[in-house]
């Protein structure tokens, strides 16, 4: 009977053994995410235009987050809200640490997500947020404010000719739009029913520094003469300065 006992013993102590190692192996596997870091901006008063979209606006700086225990992997976000908003509203831009370039453009389109007006200064808080899953807890930074004006992601293109004395400079100089600013531009000129000089060209800003003339058949040419309006009317015109390119219609 004891000698029966013995296999039994030898495989329940090599059973406990193993339960007692896998309790242990398994406190080594919780993660705890410490306090987050100073956040610090670059500039408070970043400047934003269209023409600066791909530059860098504010460089946000802040040291990693500690993780004890278990090393586990951080997430980054940076959240942006309204001015005492308690980030309720928060938008987010994916980060790194220690630093984290947000250019022009990103940052206008988190502005304009935030229904903030173009042309009008505003305020935003900024804060990092770090977190290491899904299903715990995150950590925030401090909040750092920041003075911004958002702007539209319009541009235009300008048609100045005979028809209004070929004269780009003035305030009612008919212009194209291309409401996402990818190149491709389309308004409507109106031609008067007294004008006797059909010519006009396409300048990309309201000053003869650069404009488009006529080149080969539907295309534009730095260097090209006049384009022409086959007379007076209401025209449709069709710009895509990518391809340089253009068609006009009734």
């Amino acid at each position: 009977m004891k000698k029966s006992l013995i296999p039994f013993l030898a495989v329940f102590g090599a059973s406990v053994m193993l339960f007692l190692s896998c309790k242990k192996d398994g406190v080594q596997t919780v993660s705890a995410i410490g306090t987050a870091g100073t956040l610090t901006a670059s500039t408070a008063t970043p400047a934003l235009s269209l023409a600066t979209s791909a530059n860098s606006a504010v460089t946000l700086s802040f040291p990693a987050t500690t993780v004890t225990g278990y090393p586990a992997a951080l997430a980054y976000t940076i959240q942006v809200d309204k001015k005492g908003n308690n980030f309720a509203s928060a938008r987010e831009i994916t980060a790194t640490a220690p630093s984290t370039d947000v250019t022009v453009g990103t940052l206008n389109t988190v502005l304009l997500n935030l229904g903030l007006p173009t042309g009008t200064s505003a305020q935003v808080d900024v804060r990092v947020k770090s977190i290491i899953a899904v299903n715990t807890a995150p950590v925030y930074s401090n909040t750092v404010n920041l003075t911004v004006t958002p702007y539209s992601l319009t541009s235009y293109v300008y048609v100045p000719g005979g028809y209004q004395g070929w004269d780009p400079t003035k305030a009612d100089v008919p212009s194209l739009a291309s409401p996402s600013s990818n190149g491709i531009y389309d308004g409507t000129v109106v031609v008067p029913a007294n004008t006797t000089d059909f010519g006009f060209k396409i300048t990309p800003a309201q000053s003869w520094a650069l404009s488009y003339g006529a080149g080969s058949a539907g295309k534009l040419d730095a260097t090209g003469g006049n384009l022409t309006f086959p007379g007076a009317g209401t025209y449709k015109l069709h710009v895509d300065m990518n391809a340089l390119t253009y068609t006009l219609s009734k």
